[in-house]
């Protein structure tokens, strides 16, 4: 490790690793240097001016974020000569800028409010007219664009080319008429929009989701999950008279870094009360009748104790939820195994048994090759095709993606263009490469290994699965010349145990760690750990139909959606947020809280659990998932009666 620089900075010393910029170096001493462009996860490009340091035996003012410190030199940061250029900065920025803080959205939070406020002139000394540029124009149907508050820092052009690999944005015209704006024609359509408007320093960019729905000191911050998939975000939900008003990133690098997709900034459906379950459900006569908890937690009781006393305890089933706690799948589980004594547990989730999980998501943008098979990340987990995204731009990560649709990965790498259903010829193909390499270059032991895959030669996969051998050599050669190898798959493979197995075959052939498994509802691996699976002589999710036909099956108490295999059951009690969640022929409803109204835990992709605390306060008279069935729990046992 090289050793550490010495500088001075304001006559304090400071020691920091080399390729360190004077900024970062000043603001790890405790020196603040204003600057609107820079932002540490965004190359430097000393676009705005604001930071300019003096350095002593250097002519000029140096902009701080992408001057390098040097060993003793001496940085000073706040002379006259720079008191007077950023005043200068300001005013200029200042000239035209439409001076609407009273209605701008960020208002509170913004950087040239702060910054004119610390270092800017009293007034102006301009008094021509202004210019003027567009005002509330739309970008998108998340975004609105003010071009007149723009400062030209570029952040929202630069995360789009950096991260999201979407150039949707760019700057036209020259001069004092330059502005940020989509190019002729297009439409800004990325699926990470939403972290332009956290990284814009003004209010150039706004939420027409937020837009003067709130001020910044008004909004009660809480933190919490995002349920949109398995990647479990950290998030902050911000609300104000018990109103869901905005969702924003919370940082943690190792799973989310700063970001958000739109999906789980924008989508606050689950914050409507409009279309919520407020008071539990009874049907009677064919419809449906509001009753008190007691009443309807006494006719679920009564009814589960009948079914299993009368037709045993295998008439019952109970399903959890990829949406609900860790807390909640918890105690339905021992609901259904020590109370009911039912071996029919499960969720519509269900992954397969014995998956391994993904290390960390900062696989996707850490130097290696990801093999990516049978699904496209942008639609399973956006955060992850991000974070991958920018592991390809930077150069630092390749991928091959083994699909029967050409997604945005393939780019930078591999496209293993397979027809349906036979993905496991292609990873078979894939494997008798990597074990005739690994042979080639003297490593013994592998024969046994190699015979299990010799069939899938170059002819025979091109012939099945369509995928060329020029193609498959090419996966192949950039698969056995990485350091780092990782296999990820998901969605329908997910369900293929041949294809599993020739996975496997393929990861111990390739050297790397065995295939990880990406779910794609949100607390899929908390609810398994919970145990929410079928017991030794349980039923499957797919299999209840048929029990539910033949009368086996005559009762299910389900937390979250309903599987329609249980179309048809005698006796269905759910306990669900939504009307629209409530299947046609449900018993009893039990109105649920949602992830924002109660407290629970969540366990991601990775096996990261997270908290989320209640923003708002339960709608109606719903009640946290977990506290509904503690009370089912704490009833008499069917086995009692």
């Amino acid at each position: 490790m090289d050793p550490c620089i010495t500088l001075t900075i304001d006559g304090k010393q400071v020691s920091v690793p080399p390729g360190t910029t004077v900024l970062d170096a000043a603001r790890q001493a405790g020196i603040e240097i204003p600057t609107f462009c820079h932002h540490p996860k965004l190359a430097a490009i000393g676009a705005c001016r604001m930071c300019l340091v003096e350095i002593e035996k250097v002519r000029a003012p140096q902009p701080a974020c992408t001057t390098p410190v040097r060993p003793d030199m001496v940085v000073h940061t706040d002379t006259p000569a720079l008191v007077k250029a950023r005043k200068t900065t300001l005013e200029f920025l200042l000239t035209n800028h439409p001076l609407d803080c009273p209605v701008c959205d960020k208002a509170g939070e913004c950087d040239l409010q702060d910054q004119v406020y610390k270092f800017g002139p009293g007034e102006s000394r301009f008094i021509e007219d202004k210019r003027h540029k567009g005002k509330a124009k739309p970008l998108s149907e998340h975004i609105i664009m003010d071009q007149e508050r723009c400062v030209l820092c570029r952040r929202c052009i630069r995360f789009l080319e950096e991260w999201a690999d979407d150039v949707q944005l760019g700057l036209f015209e020259r001069g004092r008429k330059t502005c940020v704006d989509t190019f002729p024609g297009d439409q800004f359509t990325s699926l990470f929009s939403g972290n332009t408007v956290e990284l814009c320093p003004v209010g150039a960019l706004t939420s027409r989701h937020f837009r003067f729905a709130a001020r910044s000191w008004e909004l009660r911050a809480t933190d919490s999950i995002c349920l949109n998939c398995a990647v479990g975000c950290n998030i902050s939900l911000h609300t104000k008279a018990n109103q869901l008003k905005r969702i924003v990133a919370r940082p943690n690098p190792a799973i989310n870094d700063e970001w958000l997709c739109d999906r789980g900034r924008f989508d606050h459906s689950f914050a409507d009360p409009a279309g919520r379950v407020s008071n539990p459900l009874l049907r009677r006569d064919g419809k449906w009748e509001p009753v008190t908890w007691d009443e309807a937690l006494r006719v679920v009781s009564n009814r589960l104790r009948e079914v299993a006393s009368t037709a045993g305890a295998d008439a019952i089933a109970c399903i959890g939820s990829a949406q609900a706690s860790n807390e909640a799948n918890y105690l339905l589980g021992r609901l259904a195994h020590q109370v009911l004594g039912t071996p029919h547990v499960g969720m519509l989730a269900q992954p397969p048994e014995g998956v391994r999980l993904l290390k960390t998501t900062r696989v996707l943008d850490s130097p290696g090759v990801v093999l990516v098979v049978g699904m496209d990340l942008e639609e399973e987990a956006p955060l992850l095709e991000l974070l991958a995204r920018h592991g390809g731009l930077s150069g630092c990560t390749r991928f091959i993606v083994l699909h029967t649709q050409q997604t945005h990965l393939a780019r930078f790498g591999v496209w293993l263009n397979t027809r349906a259903g036979m993905e496991t010829v292609v990873a078979g193909g894939l494997a008798r490469l990597a074990l005739e390499k690994r042979l080639q270059d003297g490593r013994p032991g592998l024969e046994e290994l190699l015979l299990a895959v010799s069939g899938y030669k170059d002819d025979v996969v091109e012939t099945l699965a369509g995928v060329s051998a020029d193609t498959l050599r090419a996966a192949a050669m950039l698969l056995a010349s990485a350091k780092n190898r990782t296999i990820l798959y998901g969605g329908e493979a997910a369900g293929n145990i041949e294809l599993r197995r020739a996975l496997e075959v393929l990861a111990l052939a390739a050297g790397c760690d065995e295939p990880a498994y990406i779910p794609s509802a949100a607390n899929t691996v908390g609810a398994r750990d919970m145990g929410i699976a079928p017991g030794k002589d349980g039923l499957t999710i797919g299999a209840l139909g048929a029990a539910v036909k033949s009368g086996a099956l005559k009762a299910a108490y389900v937390l979250g959606p309903t599987p329609a295999a249980l179309a048809g059951v005698e006796f269905l009690a759910v306990q669900v947020s939504r009307l629209s969640e409530v299947p046609a022929d449900a018993s009893v409803v039990l109105p649920a809280c949602t992830f924002a109204e109660a407290e629970g835990t969540y366990t991601n992709l990775c096996g990261h659990v997270g908290r989320a605390k209640p923003a708002l306060r339960p709608w109606g008279e719903s009640k946290p998932d977990w506290w509904i069935v503690c009370l089912l729990y704490t009833s008499p046992s069917p086995r009692d009666s």
